[in-house]
């Protein structure tokens, strides 16, 4: 089963009300397995333009995983906040097993 990836592309509008979101995201991807790959504002482009300040990669074990902890009731509960502290975008993408 290959490893699913969420990928999320932010702009931070509250850096207090950010941090209080990622404290509680963070306790919650945990709890599905989730590691964080990337986290970070130095991105290099160097082709193209890139949409976003901060990108975000977490690494679940598989794309039931990271289903799993955006359904969660409590993730649910502080998406609201999330949109409130930035301006984001999410995907999922399950990962490549070469043959």
């Amino acid at each position: 089963m290959p490893k699913a990836y969420a990928v999320i592309l932010l702009d931070v509008l509250d850096p207090d009300l950010y941090v209080e979101y990622a404290q509680r995201a963070t306790a919650i991807e945990a709890e599905y397995g989730a590691r964080p790959l990337v986290v970070g504002e130095a991105a290099e482009v160097v082709d193209g333009a890139w949409p976003t300040e901060r990108v975000v990669v977490l690494e679940f074990p598989s794309l039931g995983h990271a289903r799993g902890w955006y359904a969660d009731p409590r993730y649910q509960e502080i998406i609201p906040l999330r949109h409130r502290a930035t301006q984001s975008n999410v995907l999922f993408i399950e990962g490549f097993e070469p043959a």
